[in-house]
Protein backbone atom coordinates (compact mmCIF):
# COMPACT_ATOMS: atom_id res chain seq x y z
CA UNK A 1 0.00 0.00 0.00
CA UNK A 2 1.10 3.77 -0.41
CA UNK A 3 -0.16 7.09 0.72
CA UNK A 4 -0.18 9.58 -1.59
CA UNK A 5 1.10 13.37 -0.95
CA UNK A 6 0.18 16.21 -3.08
CA UNK A 7 1.95 19.58 -2.05
CA UNK A 8 0.65 22.97 -3.86
CA UNK A 9 0.68 21.14 -7.67
CA UNK A 10 -0.86 24.13 -9.74
CA UNK A 11 -0.89 23.93 -13.44
CA UNK A 12 -1.66 25.51 -16.49
CA UNK A 13 -3.36 25.26 -19.80
CA UNK A 14 -2.86 28.84 -21.49
CA UNK A 15 -5.11 31.10 -20.09
CA UNK A 16 -7.14 28.34 -18.03
CA UNK A 17 -5.88 27.65 -14.50
CA UNK A 18 -6.15 23.88 -14.16
CA UNK A 19 -4.76 23.21 -10.84
CA UNK A 20 -4.34 26.17 -8.36
CA UNK A 21 -1.94 25.32 -5.47
CA UNK A 22 -3.85 21.50 -4.65
CA UNK A 23 -2.78 20.26 -1.55
CA UNK A 24 -4.21 16.17 -0.39
CA UNK A 25 -3.30 13.64 1.84
CA UNK A 26 -4.59 10.38 0.73
CA UNK A 27 -3.90 8.04 3.11
CA UNK A 28 -2.93 4.20 2.98
CA UNK A 29 -5.54 1.73 1.61
CA UNK A 30 -8.38 5.06 1.53
CA UNK A 31 -11.05 4.88 -1.09
CA UNK A 32 -10.67 8.89 -1.89
CA UNK A 33 -13.11 10.36 -4.11
CA UNK A 34 -12.38 13.93 -5.89
CA UNK A 35 -15.43 15.33 -6.65
CA UNK A 36 -16.80 18.50 -8.82
CA UNK A 37 -18.17 20.01 -11.84
CA UNK A 38 -16.91 19.45 -15.71
CA UNK A 39 -13.72 21.81 -15.53
CA UNK A 40 -13.01 21.49 -12.01
CA UNK A 41 -9.53 20.22 -12.51
CA UNK A 42 -10.49 16.58 -11.69
CA UNK A 43 -8.65 14.68 -14.76
CA UNK A 44 -5.81 17.30 -15.06
CA UNK A 45 -5.35 15.88 -10.87
CA UNK A 46 -5.26 12.44 -12.12
CA UNK A 47 -3.16 12.84 -14.91
CA UNK A 48 -0.68 14.83 -12.98
CA UNK A 49 0.02 12.11 -10.29
CA UNK A 50 -0.01 9.45 -12.77
CA UNK A 51 2.64 11.64 -14.57
CA UNK A 52 1.16 12.36 -18.21
CA UNK A 53 0.75 15.89 -16.73
CA UNK A 54 3.99 18.06 -15.19
CA UNK A 55 3.05 20.19 -12.42
CA UNK A 56 4.16 23.77 -12.79
CA UNK A 57 4.67 24.20 -9.14
CA UNK A 58 4.03 21.57 -6.53
CA UNK A 59 5.61 18.08 -5.66
CA UNK A 60 3.69 14.56 -6.07
CA UNK A 61 5.11 11.45 -3.39
CA UNK A 62 3.63 8.46 -3.52
CA UNK A 63 4.56 6.23 -0.80
CA UNK A 64 8.06 7.63 0.68
CA UNK A 65 8.80 8.60 -2.98
CA UNK A 66 8.78 11.44 -4.99
CA UNK A 67 8.16 11.13 -7.89
CA UNK A 68 7.26 14.29 -9.73
CA UNK A 69 10.01 13.93 -12.21
CA UNK A 70 9.49 10.31 -12.46
CA UNK A 71 8.14 8.78 -16.14
CA UNK A 72 4.88 7.63 -15.81
CA UNK A 73 5.78 3.66 -16.02
CA UNK A 74 7.92 3.89 -13.47
CA UNK A 75 5.54 4.97 -10.37
CA UNK A 76 3.59 1.89 -9.59
CA UNK A 77 0.33 4.11 -10.31
CA UNK A 78 -2.15 2.65 -12.80
CA UNK A 79 -5.52 4.64 -14.57
CA UNK A 80 -8.62 4.09 -16.23
CA UNK A 81 -9.72 6.74 -18.09
CA UNK A 82 -13.30 7.95 -19.13
CA UNK A 83 -12.26 7.70 -22.37
CA UNK A 84 -11.28 4.01 -23.17
CA UNK A 85 -8.73 2.61 -24.91
CA UNK A 86 -8.80 -0.97 -25.81
CA UNK A 87 -6.76 -2.51 -28.12
CA UNK A 88 -9.41 -3.69 -30.86
CA UNK A 89 -7.72 -6.42 -32.60
CA UNK A 90 -7.44 -8.66 -29.05
CA UNK A 91 -9.66 -10.61 -27.11
CA UNK A 92 -11.28 -9.29 -23.82
CA UNK A 93 -8.89 -11.81 -22.00
CA UNK A 94 -6.01 -10.50 -23.51
CA UNK A 95 -6.84 -6.65 -23.30
CA UNK A 96 -6.95 -7.83 -19.63
CA UNK A 97 -3.49 -9.47 -19.79
CA UNK A 98 -1.60 -7.32 -21.53
CA UNK A 99 -0.59 -5.28 -19.22
CA UNK A 100 0.88 -7.97 -17.22
CA UNK A 101 2.86 -9.23 -20.32
CA UNK A 102 4.77 -6.40 -20.54
CA UNK A 103 6.19 -6.56 -16.88
CA UNK A 104 9.42 -6.72 -16.46
CA UNK A 105 10.78 -9.16 -14.69
CA UNK A 106 8.28 -11.25 -15.94
CA UNK A 107 4.94 -13.21 -14.84
CA UNK A 108 3.97 -16.36 -14.59
CA UNK A 109 1.49 -17.57 -17.17
CA UNK A 110 -0.57 -18.91 -14.29
CA UNK A 111 -0.74 -15.98 -12.30
CA UNK A 112 -1.18 -13.96 -15.22
CA UNK A 113 -4.25 -16.26 -15.96
CA UNK A 114 -5.46 -15.85 -12.75
CA UNK A 115 -5.15 -12.37 -12.16
CA UNK A 116 -7.23 -12.00 -15.73
CA UNK A 117 -10.06 -14.60 -14.37
CA UNK A 118 -10.26 -12.99 -11.22
CA UNK A 119 -10.92 -9.80 -12.27
CA UNK A 120 -13.40 -10.88 -15.04
CA UNK A 121 -15.65 -12.50 -12.25
CA UNK A 122 -15.71 -9.57 -9.68
CA UNK A 123 -16.86 -7.56 -13.22
CA UNK A 124 -18.67 -10.03 -14.58
CA UNK A 125 -16.88 -9.80 -18.09
CA UNK A 126 -16.51 -13.77 -17.72
CA UNK A 127 -18.58 -14.90 -20.54
CA UNK A 128 -16.86 -12.46 -22.73
CA UNK A 129 -13.30 -13.15 -22.20
CA UNK A 130 -13.03 -14.24 -26.10
CA UNK A 131 -14.65 -11.01 -27.39
CA UNK A 132 -13.37 -8.37 -29.55
CA UNK A 133 -13.76 -4.77 -28.46
CA UNK A 134 -16.37 -3.97 -31.55
CA UNK A 135 -18.43 -6.70 -30.00
CA UNK A 136 -18.94 -5.44 -26.91
CA UNK A 137 -21.23 -2.52 -25.83
CA UNK A 138 -19.99 0.83 -24.42
CA UNK A 139 -20.59 -0.49 -20.48
CA UNK A 140 -19.18 -3.76 -21.32
CA UNK A 141 -15.69 -1.82 -22.83
CA UNK A 142 -15.98 -0.03 -19.92
CA UNK A 143 -15.58 -2.52 -17.53
CA UNK A 144 -12.96 -4.15 -19.32
CA UNK A 145 -11.33 -1.01 -19.31
CA UNK A 146 -11.29 -0.87 -15.14
CA UNK A 147 -10.40 -4.51 -15.55
CA UNK A 148 -6.76 -3.68 -16.95
CA UNK A 149 -6.45 -1.38 -14.24
CA UNK A 150 -6.96 -4.49 -11.71
CA UNK A 151 -5.15 -6.71 -12.47
CA UNK A 152 -2.13 -4.80 -12.39
CA UNK A 153 -2.00 -4.83 -8.97
CA UNK A 154 -0.27 -1.33 -8.59
CA UNK A 155 0.18 0.66 -5.38
CA UNK A 156 -2.09 3.15 -6.52
CA UNK A 157 -5.87 2.69 -8.83
CA UNK A 158 -6.48 6.02 -10.37
CA UNK A 159 -9.97 5.83 -11.77
CA UNK A 160 -11.71 8.87 -13.72
CA UNK A 161 -15.52 8.53 -13.98
CA UNK A 162 -15.12 4.66 -14.71
CA UNK A 163 -18.65 3.94 -14.76
CA UNK A 164 -20.21 7.11 -17.00
CA UNK A 165 -20.75 4.32 -19.75
CA UNK A 166 -23.11 2.02 -17.42
CA UNK A 167 -27.04 1.98 -17.16
CA UNK A 168 -28.04 2.85 -13.57
CA UNK A 169 -28.93 -0.38 -12.23
CA UNK A 170 -24.83 -1.69 -13.51
CA UNK A 171 -23.95 1.69 -11.88
CA UNK A 172 -25.56 0.99 -8.40
CA UNK A 173 -24.15 -3.03 -8.54
CA UNK A 174 -20.52 -1.71 -9.60
CA UNK A 175 -20.43 0.84 -6.83
CA UNK A 176 -20.80 -1.90 -4.12
CA UNK A 177 -18.67 -4.42 -6.56
CA UNK A 178 -15.65 -1.44 -6.47
CA UNK A 179 -15.89 -0.82 -3.13
CA UNK A 180 -15.59 -4.51 -2.11
CA UNK A 181 -12.45 -5.28 -4.22
CA UNK A 182 -10.30 -2.17 -2.91
CA UNK A 183 -11.10 -3.63 0.64
CA UNK A 184 -9.93 -6.61 -0.56
CA UNK A 185 -6.88 -5.61 -2.25
CA UNK A 186 -6.17 -3.09 0.24
CA UNK A 187 -5.04 -0.84 -2.07
CA UNK A 188 -5.13 3.11 -2.61
CA UNK A 189 -7.75 4.34 -4.62
CA UNK A 190 -8.33 7.89 -5.85
CA UNK A 191 -11.56 8.16 -8.11
CA UNK A 192 -12.87 10.75 -9.85
CA UNK A 193 -16.35 11.62 -10.25
CA UNK A 194 -18.88 14.36 -11.10
CA UNK A 195 -21.79 12.43 -8.99
CA UNK A 196 -22.35 12.87 -5.98
CA UNK A 197 -24.26 9.62 -5.56
CA UNK A 198 -21.41 8.24 -6.37
CA UNK A 199 -18.88 9.87 -3.88
CA UNK A 200 -21.10 10.01 -0.94
CA UNK A 201 -21.46 6.26 -1.27
CA UNK A 202 -18.29 4.83 -2.19
CA UNK A 203 -15.44 7.60 -0.54
CA UNK A 204 -13.62 7.33 2.90
CA UNK A 205 -13.31 10.90 2.48
CA UNK A 206 -14.03 13.05 -0.54
CA UNK A 207 -12.51 16.40 -1.65
CA UNK A 208 -14.83 18.80 -3.66
CA UNK A 209 -13.06 20.50 -6.27
CA UNK A 210 -13.87 23.42 -8.56
CA UNK A 211 -12.25 25.59 -10.53
CA UNK A 212 -8.50 23.83 -9.67
CA UNK A 213 -9.23 24.63 -5.55
CA UNK A 214 -9.59 22.30 -3.11
CA UNK A 215 -13.16 23.44 -1.61
CA UNK A 216 -13.73 20.75 1.13
CA UNK A 217 -11.98 17.42 2.37
CA UNK A 218 -13.69 15.03 4.67
CA UNK A 219 -16.20 12.12 5.25
CA UNK A 220 -19.05 12.12 3.26
CA UNK A 221 -21.07 12.88 6.36
CA UNK A 222 -19.42 15.47 7.60
CA UNK A 223 -18.96 17.20 3.96
CA UNK A 224 -22.99 16.77 3.65
CA UNK A 225 -23.74 17.85 7.19
CA UNK A 226 -20.91 21.10 7.17
CA UNK A 227 -20.44 21.84 4.19
CA UNK A 228 -17.14 24.93 4.36
CA UNK A 229 -19.25 26.75 2.04
CA UNK A 230 -22.10 27.79 -0.54
CA UNK A 231 -20.70 25.65 -3.67
CA UNK A 232 -20.07 22.34 -1.70
CA UNK A 233 -23.87 22.68 0.09
CA UNK A 234 -25.10 22.44 -3.74
CA UNK A 235 -23.03 20.20 -4.80
CA UNK A 236 -23.45 17.92 -2.28
CA UNK A 237 -26.77 16.47 -1.88
CA UNK A 238 -30.05 15.39 -4.13
CA UNK A 239 -31.52 17.94 -4.47
CA UNK A 240 -29.17 20.09 -3.19
CA UNK A 241 -29.55 22.30 -0.06
CA UNK A 242 -31.75 25.66 -0.30
CA UNK A 243 -30.10 28.56 -0.20
CA UNK A 244 -32.33 31.55 1.13
CA UNK A 245 -31.09 35.36 1.44
CA UNK A 246 -31.99 36.99 4.85
CA UNK A 247 -31.31 40.72 5.23
CA UNK A 248 -29.45 41.36 8.91
CA UNK A 249 -30.25 43.52 11.79
CA UNK A 250 -28.90 44.16 15.32
CA UNK A 251 -31.84 45.12 17.68
CA UNK A 252 -30.32 45.19 20.90
CA UNK A 253 -29.70 41.54 22.50
CA UNK A 254 -31.36 39.75 19.25
CA UNK A 255 -30.50 39.20 15.45
CA UNK A 256 -33.73 39.73 12.69
CA UNK A 257 -32.92 37.90 9.62
CA UNK A 258 -35.98 38.67 7.04
CA UNK A 259 -36.50 38.11 3.84
CA UNK A 260 -40.36 39.20 2.45
CA UNK A 261 -41.71 36.15 3.06
CA UNK A 262 -39.03 34.12 6.20
CA UNK A 263 -38.55 35.85 9.90
CA UNK A 264 -36.14 34.40 12.59
CA UNK A 265 -34.62 35.81 15.37
CA UNK A 266 -31.60 34.65 17.18
CA UNK A 267 -29.68 35.92 20.45
CA UNK A 268 -26.94 38.03 19.18
CA UNK A 269 -24.38 36.71 21.52
CA UNK A 270 -22.18 34.35 19.31
CA UNK A 271 -24.22 34.93 15.85
CA UNK A 272 -23.09 38.09 15.44
CA UNK A 273 -19.38 37.85 15.94
CA UNK A 274 -20.22 34.78 13.10
CA UNK A 275 -22.00 36.73 11.12
CA UNK A 276 -19.16 39.38 11.13
CA UNK A 277 -22.17 42.19 10.62
CA UNK A 278 -22.79 41.26 7.28
CA UNK A 279 -25.78 43.28 6.09
CA UNK A 280 -27.08 39.71 4.53
CA UNK A 281 -26.98 35.98 4.85
CA UNK A 282 -27.69 32.86 3.27
CA UNK A 283 -29.90 30.65 4.88
CA UNK A 284 -29.02 26.62 4.34
CA UNK A 285 -31.36 23.88 4.45
CA UNK A 286 -31.25 20.49 3.23
CA UNK A 287 -35.02 19.49 1.25
CA UNK A 288 -35.23 16.71 4.30
CA UNK A 289 -35.62 19.23 7.14
CA UNK A 290 -38.13 21.74 5.01
CA UNK A 291 -41.68 20.78 6.84
CA UNK A 292 -44.69 21.60 4.69
CA UNK A 293 -48.30 21.14 5.05
CA UNK A 294 -49.60 19.65 8.61
CA UNK A 295 -46.39 18.82 9.76
CA UNK A 296 -45.15 22.10 9.68
CA UNK A 297 -45.66 23.43 13.30
CA UNK A 298 -45.14 25.91 14.51
CA UNK A 299 -44.78 27.49 10.87
CA UNK A 300 -42.18 30.16 9.63
CA UNK A 301 -44.07 31.21 6.80
CA UNK A 302 -46.77 29.73 4.00
CA UNK A 303 -45.74 29.63 0.45
CA UNK A 304 -47.62 28.45 -2.32
CA UNK A 305 -47.47 24.57 -3.67
CA UNK A 306 -45.53 25.02 -7.65
CA UNK A 307 -45.46 21.10 -8.34
CA UNK A 308 -45.19 17.79 -6.75
CA UNK A 309 -43.10 15.00 -7.55
CA UNK A 310 -44.04 11.34 -6.25
CA UNK A 311 -40.80 8.93 -6.18
CA UNK A 312 -41.97 6.21 -4.74
CA UNK A 313 -40.03 6.33 -0.98
CA UNK A 314 -40.85 10.53 -0.54
CA UNK A 315 -42.12 13.23 -2.16
CA UNK A 316 -40.15 16.32 -3.34
CA UNK A 317 -42.74 19.47 -2.91
CA UNK A 318 -41.47 22.61 -5.28
CA UNK A 319 -42.53 25.81 -3.22
CA UNK A 320 -42.70 29.15 -4.03
CA UNK A 321 -40.25 31.68 -2.01
CA UNK A 322 -39.90 35.13 -2.85
CA UNK A 323 -39.46 34.13 -6.62
CA UNK A 324 -37.26 31.40 -5.58
CA UNK A 325 -38.05 27.55 -5.88
CA UNK A 326 -37.76 26.02 -2.67
CA UNK A 327 -37.62 22.06 -2.34
CA UNK A 328 -38.91 20.00 0.72
CA UNK A 329 -38.68 16.05 0.83
CA UNK A 330 -41.65 15.02 2.36
CA UNK A 331 -42.67 11.24 3.25
CA UNK A 332 -45.41 9.58 0.74
CA UNK A 333 -48.84 10.63 1.33
CA UNK A 334 -48.55 14.60 1.81
CA UNK A 335 -51.86 16.12 0.70
CA UNK A 336 -50.86 18.90 -0.74
CA UNK A 337 -51.92 20.04 -4.70
CA UNK A 338 -50.42 22.62 -6.90
CA UNK A 339 -51.16 26.17 -6.44
CA UNK A 340 -52.27 25.63 -2.83
CA UNK A 341 -51.10 27.59 0.06
CA UNK A 342 -49.16 25.64 2.82
CA UNK A 343 -47.54 26.22 5.95
CA UNK A 344 -44.00 25.66 5.70
CA UNK A 345 -41.47 25.45 8.97
CA UNK A 346 -37.94 24.43 8.91
CA UNK A 347 -35.92 22.72 11.20
CA UNK A 348 -33.66 25.19 12.70
CA UNK A 349 -31.53 22.52 14.37
CA UNK A 350 -30.06 21.78 11.27
CA UNK A 351 -29.74 24.66 9.63
CA UNK A 352 -26.39 27.22 8.33
CA UNK A 353 -25.79 30.18 7.17
CA UNK A 354 -23.14 31.70 4.93
CA UNK A 355 -21.79 35.70 4.50
CA UNK A 356 -21.64 37.29 1.64
CA UNK A 357 -18.47 35.46 0.27
CA UNK A 358 -20.77 31.85 0.65
CA UNK A 359 -18.22 30.63 3.63
CA UNK A 360 -20.41 28.94 6.11
CA UNK A 361 -20.36 31.09 9.62
CA UNK A 362 -22.80 29.35 11.22
CA UNK A 363 -23.95 25.40 11.36
CA UNK A 364 -26.85 24.26 14.11
CA UNK A 365 -25.18 20.96 14.74
CA UNK A 366 -28.88 19.76 16.89
CA UNK A 367 -28.85 22.81 18.89
CA UNK A 368 -31.79 25.00 17.51
CA UNK A 369 -30.54 29.21 18.34
CA UNK A 370 -32.92 30.70 15.31
CA UNK A 371 -36.35 30.68 16.38
CA UNK A 372 -38.97 31.81 14.20
CA UNK A 373 -39.95 35.87 14.99
CA UNK A 374 -43.95 35.25 14.29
Amino acid sequence: MAEVTIEGVSKRFGEIQALDGVSLQIEDGEFFCVLGPPGAGKTTLLRTIIGLEQPEEGRIVVGDRDVTDVHPGSRDVSIVFQNLALYPDKTVYDNLAFPLRQQKPSIAKSEIDSRVRDAARILRIEPLLRRRPAKLSGGERQRVAIGRCLVRAPLVYLLDEPLSALDALLRLEMRAELKHLQRDLKRTLVYVTHDQVEAMSMSDRLCVLDRGRVQQVDAPEVVYNRPTNTFVARTVGTPPMNLVRLDVEVNDARLDLRSPTVRLQAPSAGLLEAVGGAGAVELGVRPEDVRVGSGAQPAHCELRVIAVEPLGGEVIVDLDLDGRILKAMTPPGIAVEPDEVVPVAFDLSRVHLFNGDGRAVYTAGGEAVLTGAG
